[in-house]
């Protein structure tokens, strides 16, 4: 007898297709995010009505017609990708251009046939560093219509509101286990993102968001890393571009010093603080140093000279330092 063993072979296949330009694209694909015609942080020049449709993103368009000069579109973004979403049409400008920091490429809406296709991949742009970035789109002039309806970038990014300044003086202060982070508070904010890094510049990690006071405490910190942090204001319309940069060490060493402070008048200012005090003064220095902070910190006295009062401050400051010393010591 003879016996015929079947094997059954199962092959499975991972769709990896990503959108191609000229492709229809209702939803942002995985790793997208996408911004509808209507964001603030999208500004529109020259002659735009806006026409409204169901097959629309959002159910509405800004458009154009017959384009005359300085028709154009403009927007900031953080990110390191960027797509345009418009509706191809036989009536739509084919020479449009597309600036994104300087350097110009050009894209088309025009699609031959009667038929129109909405919610269409009209140019895609990736491989951007991660950064602001400054992008213009100019209208073109061989046919009649322009159409925006809407913007997709990283799914980690966010278009900016040019209308919301950014934090300032943002600094970061080392503390026994938290690092105590302050900045100038915006008039028009209703709230800050924080964010941090390892590593200088970027790229960062919203740890916070929603915060309403222009200070916040970083308690998931660990000793010996060195933390950048940069913070967005917030409204309704959208989030600023980023503060100053400000960074501190996770300060977690026991013991004492001797601050000398050294100024410029030829006087000098001793302290008795813990470790602690001496490196959130010696980070306050070096942030300043680099050009970010606060003018002036201060040195709590503690016991030195208290007299009457319930605690006494030195203010010292920056521009009138000449330089320092610290003398460690082990309290018994």
């Amino acid at each position: 007898m003879v016996i015929f063993v079947g094997v059954l072979f199962f092959s499975v296949q991972t769709n990896t297709y990503a959108s191609a330009v000229g492709d229809q694209l209702t939803a942002p694909e995985a790793g997208w995010k996408r911004f509808d015609d209507t964001h603030a942080g999208v500004k529109y020049t020259g002659n735009w009505y806006t026409k409204t449709d169901t097959s629309y993103y959002n159910g509405s368009v800004k458009v154009t017609t017959k384009a005359a000069d300085n028709n154009y579109v403009s927007f900031s973004f953080y990110g390191t990708k960027l797509r345009l979403i418009a509706d191809l049409y036989s009536d739509r400008h084919s020479n449009n251009t597309i600036t994104i920091d300087g350097v110009t490429e050009s894209f088309s809406e025009y699609r031959a046939g009667s038929t129109s296709l909405t919610n269409a991949l009209v140019y895609e742009k990736t491989g951007l560093p991660l950064a602001f970035h400054t992008v213009s789109v100019t209208v073109g002039h061989n046919r009649t219509n322009f159409i925006m309806d809407a913007i997709d970038i990283d799914d980690t990014g966010y278009l900016i509101n040019t209308n919301l300044s950014a934090p300032v003086d943002l600094s970061a202060a080392a503390a026994i286990e938290e690092i105590n982070l302050s900045w100038t508070k915006v008039t028009a904010a209703t709230s800050y993102n924080v964010k941090r890094s390892t590593t200088e510049g970027g790229p960062y990690e919203t740890i916070a968001s929603s915060v309403t006071n222009a200070t916040y405490i970083d308690i998931n910190v660990t000793s010996d890393v060195k933390y950048y942090y940069v913070v967005t204001a917030v409204n309704t319309a959208g989030e600023s571009i980023s503060s100053n940069e400000a960074s501190a060490i996770l300060l977690g060493q026991p013991g004492n010093a001797i601050l000398t402070v050294y100024l410029t008048n030829g006087s000098e200012k001793e302290y008795d603080l813990s470790m602690s005090e001496v490196n959130a003064f010696i980070a306050w220095y070096e942030n300043k140093q680099a050009g970010t902070g606060k003018a002036s910190y201060a040195i709590d006295k503690h016991d030195n000279n208290k007299g009457p009062f319930t605690s006494r401050k030195d203010y010292v400051i920056f521009d009138k330092i000449l330089t320092f010393s610290v003398d460690e010591y082990s309290a018994k």
